[in-house]
């Protein structure tokens, strides 16, 4: 992980360097990534680099990290605005990400690149998927912990943790898939955004009739 120098530093800075290594990331595939272009494109030393990261590796785990607090926050507001309704969330999850996919694909160019070097999987633990289960939900610094806290658990036909992992695992691939799906063919975001709310009306009533 990046070093406690990093984290140290102002914001505006830490901003400007995952800017710098974003753009990298998103020009090419992850093995051809040039450190020398981060640090140029961040107005930083080479040593000042390496004082801050251990390689590679650890910048696109800065970036991961960063991003996944910013969509964690996303998410911790908009349950808030809508009294814990957790399929709403996953609505404006999934909206939140198209708007920003009409801007710019910059991240989802840095995902594909990233992990189109087979050891990152491994590194970045999606060989092991998930953590999932009661004992997860234990730890106070478990995104999904910050969730469940903030949900109306009186929605759910089963509001144990074990379920609510299930369905948030559900809400979330509909979410990655329907993403995945506009960008490949964005000229059918109505088809894509009909497809996800039916994978989304079928997580809430369920598959089968009363």
């Amino acid at each position: 992980m990046p070093t406690e120098r990093f984290y140290r530093l102002p914001e505006a800075k830490k901003q400007l360097i995952r800017e710098a290594a974003i753009r990298e990331f998103a020009r090419v595939p992850f093995e051809k990534a040039s450190i020398n272009q981060i640090i140029h494109n961040a107005e930083i030393s080479r040593g000042s680099f390496y004082t801050y990261f251990e390689d590679k590796q650890d910048v696109v785990k800065f970036i991961f990290e960063d991003t996944g607090k910013q969509m964690l926050e996303l998410c911790g507001v908009n349950l808030d605005e809508n009294g814990g309704d957790l399929m709403d969330m996953f609505s404006h999850l999934f909206e939140h990400s198209l708007s920003q996919m009409e801007k710019t694909t910059t991240m989802v160019e840095v995902v594909r690149n990233v992990f189109s070097y087979e050891q990152n999987a491994q590194i970045f633990g999606l060989d092991d998927g998930p953590q999932c289960g009661a004992a997860a939900m234990d730890n106070e610094e478990f995104p999904l912990r910050w969730i469940y806290d903030r949900i109306d658990k009186s929605r759910l036909r089963k509001a144990s943790r074990e379920s609510f992992i299930s369905v948030m695992t559900l809400g979330l691939t509909a979410v990655l898939l329907a993403i995945k799906q506009y960008y490949r063919h964005p000229e059918q975001v109505d088809a894509v955004r009909n497809v996800f709310h039916g994978m989304l009306d079928t997580l809430r009533y369920g598959a089968y009739a009363d």
